[in-house]
């Protein structure tokens, strides 16, 4: 199943309508920008699939910005923010390279 279904599935939004398309490949692309900054998601990707912590990562970025609820919204943060830290001091996906 390719990401994007993946999070569509996720959000449990079963409509196919182009808009909400776009919200959300929009919400995926902002969740992969903002993990590059901090990790490098990129050498992780292989021939197109996305690592499941990764995944999952961008999973809870866009259910955290696509929610109504503050509540959740904070919450689904935290989670985000926490596997984006996790991430980042992985050495699978930290874009420290050893040089100065």
């Amino acid at each position: 199943m390719a990401l994007f279904d993946e999070v569509k599935t996720a959000l449990r939004v079963s409509i196919d309508d182009e808009d909400i398309n776009l919200q959300i490949q929009s919400l995926i692309e902002s969740a992969k920008e903002d993990l590059t900054n901090t990790a490098d998601i990129r050498r992780a990707v292989v021939e197109g699939v996305v690592p499941p912590l990764v995944k999952q990562a961008i999973i809870m970025y866009v259910k955290a910005y696509w929610t109504d609820s503050e509540t959740d919204r904070e919450r689904l943060i935290a989670c985000y923010e926490n596997m984006k830290g996790s991430l980042a001091i992985s050495s699978t996906y930290s874009n420290y390279d050893g040089e100065d």
